[in-house]
């Protein structure tokens, strides 16, 4: 029986970009390690996608939306969804935030009809693509 349970994931990793011909991230295959609540250490790959938001206010601003797996040490694994907004870095910096949401869509294991939810916050240094993230939220598995 599926029981919805807190989770939390604190980690580190690196995204590779792809740029368009103006030097604006498109996208960007990401990487981490972390310690996650029902998983331990673990790992995740990804892809995160990215879309010029047109948004007059925040010029630079990025929407973003992807896909990855987590990896438990055991090997069970939590297929995400996620979406967000990446901010431009201020003036003289290279460290920009993301506020993803994230989905929990499946697994496989004992996460294999994992749903749920986490708000994340993720900086990232787009001169070398190392990132940090945490997330909060719940999961039912």
């Amino acid at each position: 029986m599926a029981n919805e349970r807190p989770f939390a994931l604190n980690g580190k990793g690196v995204a590779t970009f792809t740029v368009n011909e103006a030097g604006i991230p498109i996208s960007a295959d990401v990487t981490s390690t972390s310690t996650a609540t029902h998983l331990g250490l673990c790992t995740t790959v990804g892809r995160v996608n990215f879309t010029p938001a047109n948004d007059p206010e925040h010029p630079g601003r990025l929407l973003s939306s992807g896909t990855g797996t987590i990896t438990a040490a055991n090997g069970d694994t939590i297929q995400i969804e996620f979406s967000g907004v990446l901010d431009p870095p201020p003036a003289g910096s290279a460290t920009a935030i993301d506020k993803p949401v994230f989905h929990f869509v499946g697994g496989t294991g004992r996460f294999a009809n994992a749903s749920g939810s986490a708000n994340a916050v993720v900086i990232v240094n787009l001169a070398t693509g190392a990132f940090e993230i945490t997330m909060v939220g719940n999961i039912d598995y």
